[in-house]
């Protein structure tokens, strides 16, 4: 019977179909590609085969693909020829240190339970504090637009020379044929850029604003929602939500898994406008579930409550805004760092 190499696998209980090496092999031949690519590129920078007018910018390219190819290179060979407890150790290892590290910037009494640092050093307009957001779209929106302007720039450079090769009579088909991808990439980004922009310029900022920080479970209060710009508002809605995330190993691949425990819709308004001079601002209350389960944060585990915008506009794509909060055990005061005098909490967790 003719061995057949199945291209999909599939899990049976506690065990997988198919064959193991055949994920591994892909990557290493993917990684050696990339390494051999690159060191062509910059072969051909150094003999003069190909003559940029910024050589050395142009190098960024194929020594990014040497190096990307490199790292993932030695990365294989360390998840192959080490065991999972090894890695294990490792990982534990510099979690350790990490949070050492944490613990010694701030005297944070349960290492276990993130401070609210980064939450209350923002004072509100109407309300005590005022939440940061999750990702602003602001330092996205600037990544995105520094990558696709490197990234167009290089690729440009590389067509250039491609074209006056063909042009002067001596065409390199292979180095033709390997543009075509880096090409396509550019357009996605220019594609990426624009859609972002649109989204970003088109609905103004988010703002949200709480009465008190941290907070506990069982315990009421206030919430301010802003919304700037200048749109037409099919809905918009606030909910608050508990959600657990846990890492784990599964063979050579690290996995996250990330599980809604609790979702609570807080407020919701439909077909209303907004206006530039004039901000939409509604405040709210709002309560912690009596027996919900705090903020917790570990090397393979967080639980992490969100207050989470999300609205549709007129001509425009469902935007979603999130912004941490922290809910602290009942028995600790809202001062972090310290514990509430009658607590009967371990120091360690």
């Amino acid at each position: 019977m003719p061995l057949r190499i199945p291209l999909f696998m599939k899990k049976r209980g506690q065990r997988r179909t198919g064959v193991r090496w055949l994920g591994p092999l892909g990557e290493a031949v993917l990684f050696a590609a990339l390494l051999l690519l690159g060191t062509y590129g910059i072969a051909m920078l150094m003999v003069g085969a190909i003559a940029p007018p910024l050589p050395w910018l142009v190098g960024i390219i194929p020594a990014s693909l040497l190096l990307y190819g490199g790292l993932g290179l030695v990365e294989l060979m360390w998840h192959s020829n080490t065991s999972t407890e090894l890695r294990s150790a490792v990982a534990r290892k510099a979690a350790d240190l990490e949070q050492r590290i944490a613990s010694d910037k701030s005297l944070h009494a349960l290492p276990a339970i993130p401070p609210i640092s980064r939450v209350v050093d923002s004072p509100g307009v109407r309300l005590a504090y005022r939440l940061p957001i999750d990702t602003s779209p602001k330092w996205m929106l600037l990544g995105m637009t520094l990558i696709c302007i490197c990234w167009n720039l290089l690729v440009g450079m590389f067509v250039y020379q491609v074209i006056d090769l063909h042009v002067s009579g001596d065409p390199n088909w292979l180095l033709t044929w390997l543009m075509v991808p880096f090409v396509l990439a550019g357009f996605w980004t220019l594609l990426v850029l624009g859609r972002a922009i649109w989204i970003t310029t088109g609905i103004g900022a988010t703002r949200l604003e709480v009465s008190h920080h941290p907070l506990h479970a069982g315990e009421t209060f206030r919430l301010l929602v802003s919304q700037a710009g200048r749109i037409n508002m099919r809905w918009m809605k606030v909910v608050i939500v508990c959600q657990e995330q846990a890492t784990y190993a599964q063979g050579t691949d690290t996995r996250t898994e990330i599980s809604r425990v609790h979702r609570e819709l807080l407020y919701r308004r439909r077909k209303f406008d907004i206006k530039p001079s004039e901000p939409f601002a509604v405040e709210t209350e709002a309560m912690i579930p009596t027996a919900a389960m705090h903020s917790f944060v570990s090397p393979h585990n967080s639980v992490d409550w969100l207050l989470i915008v999300t609205g549709k506009a007129a001509r425009w794509a469902i935007f979603e805004r999130k912004f941490p909060i922290y809910v602290y055990p009942t028995n600790t005061v809202s001062e972090p760092g310290k514990l509430a005098s009658n607590s009967t909490m371990p120091t360690n967790v």
